[in-house]
């Protein structure tokens, strides 16, 4: 595992992770650095990592339904 918190941002996009799934304390220098790494990953892209994360928007989706009934009223 690398120790460059820059380098863990950019992994973690190329690995499908979302920008989300960092673990360094907001505000700190080391967010700061991996969120630098996912977004220039990201920039580096094909289609702005569109493609490479097609799940991410369903995801926030889902997440925000959480806890709402799926039952139908017809």
């Amino acid at each position: 595992m690398t120790t460059d918190a820059r380098e863990q941002g950019r992994l973690a996009f190329v690995n499908n992770h979302p920008m989300s799934s960092c673990q360094y304390p907001v505000g700190s220098d080391l967010r700061a650095d991996w969120m630098a790494g996912w977004q220039a990953a990201q920039n580096a892209a094909p289609n702005g990592g569109e493609a490479s994360h097609p799940g991410m928007m369903a995801d926030a989706r889902r997440a925000a339904r959480a806890g709402q009934s799926t039952a139908h009223e017809s």
